[in-house]
């Protein structure tokens, strides 16, 4: 990661997610802000649910946060994003059109919950 990007948000693709999460260096995390049902039915493979304290899932430190939402446009990414800024996150990637796209692009869903078949 370069410093001189840090507190900045970025956005990616799904098939950019799909690539860092087979190398993921330097280490990221995924955090959902979709409901807990809609993250029961189907999220990004490793993905952590963030819809309540980010602080109690943000682990702080340079650690790269990617935010995922339900689908493009989604409000609840961008205010997760912010408040991570908030909490001191130094890079913050948002995932353009969410769930909905890395679904539509082919990509692995994992299943949680009564959901999980």
């Amino acid at each position: 990661m370069d410093p001189q990007f840090d507190g900045m948000i970025f956005q990616t693709h799904a098939a950019e997610l799909d690539r860092r999460r087979r190398y993921p260096f330097p280490p990221f995390l995924v955090l959902d802000v979709r409901s807990p049902e809609e993250f029961g039915h189907g999220h990004i493979p490793g993905a952590v649910a963030g819809t309540g304290d980010l602080a109690s899932v943000f682990p702080g430190g340079r650690l790269e946060v990617v935010v995922a939402g339900g689908e493009p446009g989604d409000a609840r990414v961008r205010m997760a994003s912010l408040e991570l800024l908030r909490l001191g996150a130094h890079r913050i990637v948002e995932l353009s059109g969410g769930m909905s796209a890395w679904e539509a692009d082919g990509y692995p869903v994992e299943r949680s919950g009564a959901q999980a078949a």
